[in-house]
């Protein structure tokens, strides 16, 4: 579990804390962090994933009170961490009880609020347009159409054809990490995972990028399908490529090369297909390599559809 900085700002603004100069991270020494005052203590960024305390001491009452509400019995689970922590229920929770206005119903109110508003992001309301689209026909436009499956359902904020639920409805079961830099090198990065499989779409100036990673099991074997498809643009506006890239890898744990493994990119634009990091090698896709992708793109899509997605539709 983790909480960015965009989601900790808008959470803390959400339940009305009152924001202090930003402060040097006490974990990265290179970045300042926001940080709020609640009561006397401080709660501010680490600059990593999670929420540091700081100033008055959290009474031991009230932190075991924050724990029972996750039926966490130490700080060691996924909300809390000694001195961390690791949600935004989780923060709410505590700040609501340091001040004595804590309900269930209140702590789900403000989740849902702090999410709908990270949420409501021009950003991942439109999923990328495939750019060039007119330049192929037969199996490479079978393969079009299923990239666009592909991103409505590693990005299905960006499909308008979906009707979701709001957040707290799934937050159970879904994590959301949404992070939006609008300073130098500005990008937006929304990840949505559950307890097999990850989706992660992000934005900036160098173009677009969809990546998910699903379990799969092959040959009495378990292994994972990573997929990327990503848009490269120049001076961050034109598209100058456009590649879709999976490995299947035995075994995510081990490092070492696997001759069963695969890998497979494909360029869009030139229609030429390589191993990653060969592409000296480059030749024309084939309808067997071609075939190849679809197969573990149609994978992807159901697996994500089956844990992740179809949580968040109405």
């Amino acid at each position: 579990m983790s909480i960015t900085i965009r989601e900790f700002i808008v959470a803390m603004e959400t339940y009305g804390a009152r924001r202090l100069n930003d402060s040097l991270s006490p974990v990265r020494h290179d970045i300042l962090v926001p940080c709020f005052d609640i009561s006397g203590t401080y709660f501010l960024h680490s600059g990593l994933y999670y929420i540091m305390r700081r100033g008055n001491h959290v009474p031991e009452k009230v932190m075991e009170r924050a724990m029972s509400e996750f039926s966490e019995k130490h700080p060691g689970g996924d909300n809390f961490w000694n001195e961390e922590i690791h949600t935004i229920k989780g923060l709410l929770t505590l700040v609501a009880m340091l001040e004595g206005k804590y309900s269930k119903s209140l702590v789900e109110e403000m989740t849902n609020r702090t999410y709908k508003k990270l949420l409501n992001c021009s950003l991942i309301k439109n999923n990328y347009p495939l750019p060039f689209h007119e330049n192929h026909a037969g199996k490479m436009d079978i393969l079009y159409k299923t990239l666009d499956e592909y991103k409505n359902i590693v990005n299905p904020y960006g499909n308008n054809e979906l009707d979701l639920k709001d957040p707290i409805e799934y937050l159970d079961c879904i994590n959301v990490s949404l992070e939006k830099w609008e300073g130098k090198n500005p990008y937006t990065s929304l990840i949505l995972s559950s307890n097999s499989c990850q989706a992660k779409y992000k934005e900036d100036e160098n173009g677009c990028f969809y990546d998910s990673v699903v379990p799969i099991q092959k040959d009495y074997k378990n292994g994972h399908i990573h997929l990327e498809y990503y848009c490269e643009n120049e001076n961050g506006i034109n598209p100058v490529d456009e590649l879709v890239h999976f490995y299947y890898k035995f075994d995510e744990e081990c490092y070492m090369i696997n001759p069963n493994d695969l890998d497979l990119k494909i360029s869009l634009q030139t229609g030429l297909a390589w191993q990653d990091n060969k592409k000296m090698l480059a030749k024309p896709v084939t309808d067997a390599q071609i075939g190849i992708m679809l197969f573990h793109l149609k994978v992807t899509i159901k697996k994500i559809k089956y844990n992740m997605v179809k949580h968040m539709m109405q």
